[in-house]
């Protein structure tokens, strides 16, 4: 099209310049030009115009048509296999190749998935299954999902239970749970008298329907597929009673060998440290708390877990109340060097958060257009904080007024402004008996987005098993001021990886807004961090 349209110009342009320099003589002779001028004008018109070539897969295959022939095209190539006129293999491909390609448009990607799926033959319908398993813990279309789903239940496909777990797993901002097609699809191809032990049952043997060894080991689907089906079941179960009483439950215990052990992990955190991971990042931590694979991290890592539960044992019911993993470490630290906050009430442990804050200048992030009002002081959450955040945002407020942490932080900012590739973030955990340190772990190339964004990389939460927090900085100009406080993102890794995070924003050359946040959503802006001279 932009080709013709450059010829198109050029034509004219040398036509006009042509009727400039004739000296016409007569009428006649104009009008034999304008003749000519009219059948070059309407030649270029009509080249502009992509139409079919009576071929579907051609047709079907070729980008420059709209979108609605190309469409057609692919009802017309599935319509003459079903009359036997055209080679099933050879147009299922070419359907799965749009299916696939993230350059397919909406349309014309749902309408082949569409074929693909009704495709009733023995081959076809092994195809598409196969198809589906593997589409579904990925896809975010619900018109898509819904075809697959529709599909998995009239053809009693119960082995893709798993994959729509997963795709469940995800969630859906504009579809409520109970509303969603992987959960009709869950529940029609199970005997389970209720979703949630239909899960449970995928958490506990998530290799079912995985027939493929060596796919199965590229890919971690079992590891992946038992995480999702935990996530999902953390959402089904927020106050986590079901999951209490399941991994208890001797008659749904029942599965696979590395599910076994996942299930002594799960109720070892929750018989003695009174804690259960919500999120599959949860699970992964737990996991190498219980069995690092360095042998040095993980005599380390024995200790602490000693220790921690025995501070846990100590908590009576109401400090316990809200209790989760990311509170473990500063619960550990102040029972060692604040004790006396352990002895205090939820209303005391305000008191004494209130008043730290009380004096310190605070600065907001700018709200976007559409974006709810922030609310980053101590008293707008006074109703959503539990004993355990209070005692953790007092810890992590010691910590960041530790010398070595301002100093290792700002260091680190001032790399940060070189590297204009990514953000630069790390950890920051406990340093002899009651000291703390900051440790940067720069992302690596894969992960270096942009200058406006942290990706932390899997070494990183390796590392930081017994972290206190996370942090990141917002520092690619010398005053990020409208940027103090987490971003969208920021909100969602924090809710994936259960974790109590801090961002550190430039405000000038000796300042840092602090901004404290956790996975529920609650800001705190705990003030400036300010280098000394």
């Amino acid at each position: 099209m932009v080709k013709c349209l450059i010829v198109c110009v050029r034509r004219e342009l040398i036509l006009t310049t042509l009727l400039l320099m004739m000296n016409f003589k007569n009428i006649q002779s104009l009008g034999v030009f304008f003749v000519g001028v009219a059948l070059m004008v309407g030649g270029c018109s009509s080249s502009s115009q992509f139409t079919t070539s009576g071929n579907p897969l051609l047709d079907l295959r070729n980008p420059e048509l709209l979108e609605r022939d190309r469409v057609s095209a692919a009802q017309q190539a599935w319509a003459e296999v079903e009359a036997g006129v055209r080679v099933r293999e050879r147009t299922r491909q070419a359907l799965k190749n749009l299916a696939w390609s993230n350059s397919t448009t909406p349309t014309l990607r749902l309408t082949v998935l569409e074929l693909l799926m009704s495709d009733t033959s023995e081959e076809g319908s092994a195809d598409s299954r196969k198809m589906a398993r593997l589409i579904l813990p990925n896809e975010r279309s619900p018109d898509a999902v819904r075809v697959i789903a529709s599909r998995a239940v009239d053809a009693g496909w119960s082995d893709l239970v798993p994959a729509l777990v997963r795709s469940y797993a995800r969630v859906s901002p504009n579809v409520p749970d109970k509303d969603r097609d992987e959960r009709r699809a869950i529940e029609a191809l199970s005997s389970y008298d209720s979703i949630e032990k239909v899960v449970f049952d995928v958490f506990m043997n998530p290799s079912r329907g995985l027939s493929d060894e060596r796919e199965q080991a590229v890919l971690r689907l079992s590891q992946r597929t038992r995480e999702d089906a935990w996530g999902l079941l953390a959402r089904l179960d927020p106050d986590g009673s079901f999951r209490r009483a399941a991994i208890g439950n001797e008659s749904l215990v029942k599965g696979e060998p590395s599910s076994m052990v996942m299930v002594q992990d799960l109720q070892a955190a929750a018989r003695e440290l009174g804690v259960l991971p919500d999120t599959s990042m949860e699970i992964e931590w737990l996991t190498s708390l219980r069995h690092h694979l360095d042998p040095h991290s993980q005599r380390l890592n024995s200790a602490w877990w000693a220790q921690t539960a025995k501070v846990v044992s100590s908590l009576d019911s109401q400090r316990r109340d809200g209790l989760a993993m990311r509170h473990l470490e500063a619960l550990r630290w102040a029972s060692v060097n604040r004790p006396a906050w352990l002895t205090l009430d939820q209303g005391s442990l305000f008191g004494v958060a209130s008043e730290r804050m009380s004096s310190r200048v605070h600065h907001k992030r700018k709200n976007v257009k559409g974006e709810t009002l922030r609310m980053e002081r101590l008293g707008d959450w006074v109703e959503e904080l539990s004993w355990a955040d209070l005692l953790t945002i007092l810890v992590v407020d010691d910590a960041i007024a530790n010398p070595l942490i301002v100093d290792q932080v700002f260091e680190q900012r001032a790399l940060d402004k070189k590297d204009t590739s990514t953000e630069y973030g790390g950890v920051i955990e406990q340093d002899g008996d009651s000291g703390f340190r900051a440790i940067l772990f720069r992302p690596r190339s894969r992960d270096r987005v942009s200058d406006q964004q942290f990706v932390a990389s899997d070494d990183m939460f390796r590392f930081s098993d017994r972290a206190i927090v996370h942090y990141h900085l917002h520092a690619d100009t010398r005053n990020n001021g409208q940027y103090a406080g987490p971003s969208a993102a920021d909100f969602v890794n924090a809710a994936m990886s259960g974790r109590t995070n801090l961002v550190f924003t430039s405000l000038g050359d000796d300042e840092l807004n602090i901004d404290l946040y956790q996975p529920n959503g609650v800001v705190i802006d705990l003030g400036s961090l300010v280098r000394r001279n």
